[in-house]
């Protein structure tokens, strides 16, 4: 591992690079926001380097969220990457103990009308799977690993509110006011190289703003 900007390197070869994001910095730039996103590091990264490869985002996460996402340095690899089932797990910690030390929530997920950003539970939607499994407990908060087998926006967020235990500090699905930073890590990824005979697993421990709740 190496650090890259206000990123971690954790992997990386001629293809594609896997670093673990910060929270409080976007992915990719935006009109508003082009300078301080985590493409931009690693452009930067790949000029200090002399390193002569495309820019492709296979993996994207919520600002405030911490964790791995994955860059393709090929737009062939960003393509069979986006091909295949990637394992995704994540560390959560919530507000309010969940209903059962394990379970697994299937609820679609809509956008929530009248909004851009919010999402919601909608019959009417697209199939959402997550499992959770309770790790540690302190009060009334617990650590979560959580595991997803589909990719809906806010889907955590969403699955965990929805059944009364919303994420700690996540203000816009738990209890209202500004957004800061949830208690939300991307913690584990297991997928097949798109360009090499071998399964690359990478997984990276919860952040230490995040133990300071839990434990």
């Amino acid at each position: 591992m190496f650090t890259l900007g206000r990123g971690t390197v954790y992997y990386e070869d001629e293809y594609l690079l896997v670093i673990n994001k910060p929270a409080g910095m976007l992915v990719h730039p935006t009109v508003k926001e082009d300078g301080s996103t985590l493409y931009n590091y690693v452009k930067n990264y790949y000029e200090a380097n002399s390193i002569a490869s495309g820019l492709h985002p296979v993996s994207r996460l919520d600002r405030n969220t911490s964790g791995l996402v994955i860059f393709a340095k090929q737009p062939r690899v960003q393509f069979l990457l986006s091909q295949q089932e990637v394992t995704k797990k994540y560390l959560g910690v919530t507000a309010t103990l969940p209903p059962a030390p394990a379970g697994c929530i299937e609820a679609p997920i809509a956008r929530k009308e009248g909004s851009i950003i919010e999402r919601c539970v909608s019959d009417s939607s697209k199939y959402a799977r997550t499992d959770y499994k309770v790790l540690a407990t302190n009060k009334n908060k617990a650590l979560l690993e959580l595991t997803l087998y589909t990719g809906r926006t806010h889907q955590i967020r969403v699955h965990l509110a929805h059944i009364g235990c919303p994420l700690y500090n996540d203000n816009l699905y738990g209890t209202p006011g500004p957004q800061s930073r949830h208690a939300l890590h991307a913690c584990y990824l297991k997928f097949k190289h798109p360009a090499k005979d071998m399964v690359l697993e990478i997984s990276c421990a919860l952040p230490e703003d995040l133990r300071k709740i839990i434990y």
